[in-house]
């Protein structure tokens, strides 16, 4: 199977080692600063580097995209994929908006092609064990705090066109997986924000945030987003879930999970085979749903729930409103 890499920063990158390590051909390395492509496939290996994206879009040799640009890009890129047959990894947010999520949702459904988007903690084995020990979740917080210099380091993220802010850019991670773990829908939301930072221009994204979610299921959530600084103790990302008489606890950037009321005390990824870690990545599983004509862990409908979720979230901070979730 032949993969092309759209995008070649850190996140290219990784993708690129992974889908070598799964036996993938890298056909195709582009990026907007050729030197970057260029850098990626010294390392790597590649039929051929470029800078215009279509000289990927446009080579029926190759099956699979991997889309690790800018957020604002991945909604053209993702519709041009599918009109062109490619079966697609999209970076996390599928897109900035719901109304774009949605219009990839039915481009991919229409194509017929499969689509993953890198919602990286569903497939950690950590929070599967979760899913299949707490199946039913009443209750669960989620979390992103991390540094404001990590934060602010790229400062298109607080760009309103090209990142969206550190909720729909960041945050995004944690805000998927508690609703992965909740298994639901989610109904309305309220949500405090505070701009703490002045580096962030003027686009008013909260660099703090502290929000409810009420799942159509029953079930209640609170998230927290910040990059005011990060607790050693439990990591950047950190997560909770409870079920009325067992709870789980997820931490060291989700690689460990303690539980209360299981029979199973602690996981961590460490100590799952060399195999099943191969295994859980989000290309990976992109690989196998190709081969077996099956679904992804996190298709283009999965990540629209999320991106409306985040929506929602913001807009909520912004208004001092609760918010319904567009669904």
């Amino acid at each position: 199977m032949k993969m092309a890499v759209i995008g070649c920063g850190w996140a290219g990158r990784s993708h690129a080692v992974r889908g070598k390590e799964l036996g993938l051909e890298v056909a195709g390395l582009c990026d907007i600063v050729e030197a970057s492509a260029q850098k990626l496939s010294d390392e790597v290996g590649s039929g051929f580097v470029t800078t215009d994206p279509e000289r990927i879009m446009g080579d029926d040799s190759i099956d699979l995209v991997v889309i690790a640009t800018q957020h604002d890009t991945h909604h053209p890129l993702a519709m041009r994929g599918a009109q062109t047959g490619k079966h697609l990894l999209v970076e996390k947010p599928i897109c900035l908006t719901y109304a774009q999520a949605t219009e990839v949702a039915e481009a991919v459904e229409k194509a017929g092609v499969k689509l993953v988007v890198n919602c990286k903690f569903r497939i950690a084995p950590t929070v599967q064990k979760v899913r299949e020990l707490l199946p039913h979740p009443r209750m669960s917080h989620g979390q992103l705090a991390m540094d404001e210099l990590r934060a602010s380091g790229s400062t298109w993220v607080w760009d309103k066109e090209k990142g969206g802010g550190l909720v729909i850019g960041t945050a995004v991670h944690t805000i998927d997986l508690i609703s992965f773990l909740m298994d639901s829908v989610p109904d309305r939301v309220y949500a405090e924000g505070k701009v703490f930072g002045e580096s962030k221009g003027t686009e008013g994204f909260p660099d703090g945030l502290v929000g409810t979610v009420l799942w159509k299921s029953g079930g209640l959530s609170t998230v927290i987003s910040c990059d005011q600084g990060q607790n050693p103790y439990v990591s950047k990302w950190f997560c909770e879930v409870w079920d009325g008489e067992r709870s789980a606890v997820l931490s060291a950037h989700i690689s460990r999970v303690d539980f209360g009321g299981c029979d199973i005390e602690t996981l961590e990824t460490d100590a799952v085979s060399e195999e099943d870690q191969m295994k859980a990545s989000m290309l990976a599983n992109l690989v196998e749903a190709i081969e077996a004509n099956g679904d992804t862990l996190c298709d283009a409908r999965d990540a629209a729930r999320t991106v409306a979720l985040c929506n929602a979230l913001d807009r909520a901070a912004r208004t001092g409103k609760t918010q319904t979730v567009e669904s």
